[in-house]
Parts: C-alpha cells; sequence; structure tokens
C-alpha cells in the first residue's frame, strides 16, 4: 500500500509541474499591432503603427512608429485610450527620408474591455491607428 501511494503522490506532483509550466506559458505578454497609411504618400503622411504589449486587460507597453519615404519630416505623436483611461503626448521627433521613427510609453494599468488605444501624428491626424483591448 505504501508503494501505490508513493507512486500516486509522484504523478500527482508531476502533473503539478506540467500544470504550472503551461500556466507560465500563458501568462507571457501578448502583443497587437494595427497600422493604416502609406510610407509613399505623395502628402508625407506616411504609414503608421501602433503596437500594444500586455495580457488580456493589462496594458503594459504602447509605442507609435511612422514611416514615410515620401519625404523628411518632424512631428508629435498623440496616444489615447478610448475608455478614457489616459494618453500620451511624445517630445517632438524629425526623421530623414527613409527613416521609421517609434515613440512610446510604459502603461501598467488595466484598460476598459473592448475599449481602443490609438494613436496618430499630430500633423496628420487623419491617419490614426488602433488596437481594440479585450480579454
Amino acid at each position: 500500500m505504501k508503494k501505490a501511494l508513493s507512486l500516486v503522490a509522484a504523478i500527482g506532483m508531476s502533473t503539478i509541474a506540467f500544470t504550472g509550466s503551461a500556466q507560465a506559458v500563458e501568462v507571457q505578454p501578448l502583443s497587437a499591432t494595427g497600422c493604416t497609411g502609406n510610407a509613399g504618400s505623395t502628402d508625407g503622411s506616411g504609414s503608421v503603427c501602433i503596437s500594444v504589449t500586455g495580457t488580456g486587460l493589462k496594458v503594459d507597453s504602447v509605442s507609435l512608429s511612422k514611416k514615410s519615404n515620401n519625404r523628411a519630416w518632424t512631428d508629435y505623436a498623440q496616444i489615447d485610450f478610448t475608455d478614457g483611461s489616459g494618453g500620451y503626448m511624445s517630445a517632438t521627433v524629425s526623421a530623414a527620408r527613409v527613416e521609421t521613427k517609434t515613440v512610446g510609453f510604459k502603461w501598467g494599468l488595466n484598460a476598459a474591455n473592448n475599449s481602443k488605444v490609438c494613436g496618430y501624428w499630430h500633423n496628420y491626424p487623419g491617419t490614426k491607428a488602433c488596437v481594440t483591448i479585450h480579454s
């Protein structure tokens, strides 16, 4: 009887160890990216991409990038959460004709389910990239 209990305990410990490993993989930060625009646009608006890193409703960080192959540019970015939980305005950045510039911030807070985080560059507010946050 003692041997049977040891075997069950060993199997149970193996199962717990396996479950713990599987859970550790599931909590790795997930990310989403949304893009809009076109780097070759003649108006210089470029392509704009927003990237969000986090798990579920928790947003760890947000970044916004812009690339314009058409011309050099100087601008600053705005990132907003549609649930009103916050936002970010970058410093002014300048880019050469073929350069991609990225700005962002660490957030570390929860957003409302199905809310969005959107970003744009002030000279081109019509080129806005968004990502939906959901659990």
